[in-house]
């Protein structure tokens, strides 16, 4: 539940005549303990801490003639740490012309499409499609969203990702006639090292290989969306190419990600299906990534269970990533649940299992 300020009283309080009528704070507290991996071989029974604290700040304004602007401050308090970190802080413009939208965010193959796989009630793990080459939260973010046209709806991004490097050192040569290096703990024993020669020169190279990756006036990644929504049906699908300039890699390649997600509702049951393809990720050309998720949620009562299995290839082209996941959210209230999840993992040989246990309120 959404709780908003009312306007009357922050502008009492901090004496100024801004409207504040559209404030909403939200969020959530996570806390759950996970088993250690329990990796092939090796034996580790102890617990880890995953907590989450999310806060949301929304704001809207109405600007007349069918437009508003909105804003959102997200920040997030993660693993158990209690380090602050910045989600999606982004402002935009919303009316009959569609949604427009600046700031940092995370990309739309990401946050739309392949999250659709997040049918588990666990924070601490899931085993979501494509974790290896996503572009995670960037700053210099630009996306337009369309109207809907009969449930048909498109979108366009683009994001100004870090560029630019840090020329290395200036090296510096010493040659020097009867040079001596004492040493610095028993200065008064013999010298450690003496350089003996007949001149002296003092050489400087200035380095210019300085890393100016992608240091051009376009966006580095750039992605289109298509959503059909239409009652219990949901189809995603996007694409996304991340220039090869931005990875400082030889030879590199622009990194280009295909990805699909469709979800259908049948009454408590909804079903998911996600499927994600990556050519050159990181710009390597070796390393081409495809998977594919398929899971369900189910309604029953105070429970929502959760069943996910996904497929895909090894980020380095040397294997295979299986895994399978269970979970159960036991809702006490419509704000606060106990949550349990169980993970089984292959990858490449290499088997995991952890299980999860918590509880989690929302507001």
């Amino acid at each position: 539940m959404k709780k908003t300020i009312i306007a009357a009283a922050i502008a009492s309080a901090v004496a100024a005549p801004a409207a504040f009528a559209d404030v909403k704070i939200s969020g959530n507290v996570i806390q759950e303990f996970i088993t250690d991996n329990d990796q092939t071989g090796i034996s580790e029974d102890g617990l880890e801490s995953a907590a989450a604290v999310d806060v949301v700040f929304s704001v809207s304004e109405d600007l007349g003639n069918g437009m508003s602007a909105f804003a959102k401050i997200h920040t997030m308090h993660d693993n158990g740490s209690g380090s602050q970190d910045n989600a999606d802080n982004i402002v935009g413009l919303k009316g009959d012309f569609g949604t427009i939208i600046a700031g940092r965010m995370e990309s739309m193959t990401e946050s739309k499409v392949d999250a659709m796989a997040a049918t588990d009630s666990s924070d601490g793990l899931n085993i979501e499609i494509n974790d290896a080459y996503d572009t995670k939260r960037n700053e210099g973010g630009l996306a337009y969203v369309s109207p809907s046209f009969n449930g048909l709806t498109f979108s366009v991004a683009g994001f100004a990702l870090p560029n630019g490097g840090t020329a290395s050192v200036a090296a510096t040569t010493i040659s020097a006639a009867g040079l001596t290096v004492r040493s610095s703990t028993n200065p008064g024993n013999s010298p450690d090292l003496t350089v003996s020669g007949t001149s002296t020169t003092l050489t400087t190279v200035a380095s210019t290989a300085a890393n100016n990756k992608d240091a051009d006036a376009n966006f580095d990644a750039t992605e289109i969306m298509v959503e059909y929504a239409n009652g219990p049906l949901l189809v995603r699908a996007s694409h996304q190419v991340v220039d090869k300039g931005v990875y400082n890699v030889s030879g590199a390649k622009d990194q280009k990600t295909t990805a699909l997600a469709a979800s259908y509702k049948m009454d408590n049951i909804t079903l998911v299906g996600t499927y994600n393809d990556v050519e050159n990720g990181g710009g390597t050309d070796a390393y081409d990534v495809d998977g594919y998720f398929v899971g369900a949620k189910i309604a029953a009562g105070s429970n929502t269970f959760g069943l996910g299995y996904l497929n895909e290839d090894d980020q380095d082209a040397n294997g295979k990533k299986k895994a399978w996941m269970v979970s159960v959210d036991h809702a006490l209230s419509k704000r606060t649940s106990l949550t349990a999840a169980y993970k089984d993992q292959d990858d490449d040989g290499t088997k995991t299992d952890n299980l999860a246990v918590g509880i989690k309120h929302v507001f």
